[in-house]
């Protein structure tokens, strides 16, 4: 067993390492956040790459046992061949659904269409309490 186990780590130690290109990080041109005390909140950011994400996040039913954040927002980044890809999405108490670039129309259309089910509570879970 143990010189097994020594052939084995032989091996192991022995195999090549893949050489992993690095890119050098992108710098961040712009950059926003508010965060609210009711907590709704917005950040957006600017990439030197191009890139962008901008979200917000409003408190629906606001102090009742059904509060929750309707949040929506973009995001885009560049893919290999340097065209643009745009994301835009929505997410509440009934999902998250994203729409556009390189999400699926179908992926986009079944999350729409549970998001817009009325759902039946949960009868056994609980809310943790606000701390």
């Amino acid at each position: 067993v143990f010189i097994t186990l020594a052939i084995c780590l032989v091996v192991v130690l022995s195999a090549p390492v893949e050489q992993v290109d690095t890119q050098p990080p992108v710098a961040i041109l712009e950059s926003t956040h508010e965060k609210h005390e009711d907590g709704s909140y917005n950040f957006s950011y600017l990439g030197e790459d191009g890139t962008h994400r901008h979200e917000e996040a409003v408190v629906r039913n606001q102090g009742t046992e059904n509060e929750y954040l309707e949040i929506s927002g973009s995001y885009s980044y560049f893919d290999a061949n340097g065209k643009e890809v745009v994301v835009n999405y929505k997410a509440d108490d009934h999902g998250f659904v994203p729409e556009g670039g390189a999400i699926l129309p179908q992926i986009s259309l079944a999350a729409k269409q549970v998001s817009e089910q009325v759902s039946q509570p949960d009868l056994d879970y609980e809310k943790p309490p606000k701390v």
